[in-house]
């Protein structure tokens, strides 16, 4: 079943022109924008997980800084203009946008107040695993992958296709920076390199 459902997504990706295949079937290439933008089409990063909106009192970048301070335990990830802005600025992020596990304890943890009006910090409990998957640290701050932050960002409000836009332009000048060479090169348990 598993093997019919991949075979299908391979032939459909095929006919849009975001793979190409080899003569046996295996896959060659991989038009990583396009693939990316097709994915953003169908998914709503607000409206497929599960949202709660807070205002950060010291505004959004104070409570980026505190996430630095979490327990190891707490398993957080930031995405969206934060998370964009880092590598390919595009203006001032005033959104702070953050996977976890635990909405309640991440916004006590950050001192964040329930807002739906003027809120400056969304945190959102992934619908999939996926969201977890190659992350990066920085500052002793977790970033969701690059991929996963350009299609948040395209599928988001505001500036925040922009957001995307200019990540989507950074990973492709910077390939090597953010892309194995081969799956080979995974760590299969962990999923790194």
């Amino acid at each position: 079943m598993l093997f019919r459902s991949v075979s299908r997504l391979l032939d459909t990706l095929d006919r849009q022109a975001l793979i190409e295949r080899s003569k046996r079937g295996g896959v060659e290439s991989v038009d990583v924008p396009g693939l990316l933008r097709w994915w953003a089409e169908s998914y709503d990063v607000f409206r497929a997980n599960s949202t709660s909106t807070f205002l950060a009192p010291n505004g959004a970048a104070n409570a980026l800084a505190g996430m630095a301070a979490l327990p190891p335990a707490a398993r957080v990830a930031v995405t969206g203009s934060f998370a964009a802005g880092r590598v390919a600025p595009v203006a001032g992020a005033a959104l702070l946008v953050v996977y976890c596990d635990d909405l309640g304890q991440t916004a006590e943890a950050l001192a964040l107040l329930p807002a739906e009006d003027g809120a400056n910090v969304a945190l959102l409990q992934p619908f999939d695993s996926v969201v977890w998957e190659r992350p990066t640290r920085d500052g002793g701050i977790t970033y969701a992958a690059p991929s996963q932050v350009v299609v948040d960002c395209l599928s988001g409000t505001g500036r925040m296709p922009s957001e995307g836009e200019a990540l989507l332009s950074w990973m492709t000048e910077n390939e090597p920076s953010w892309r194995y060479p081969t799956l080979e090169k995974l760590d299969p348990t962990t999923g790194a390199a």
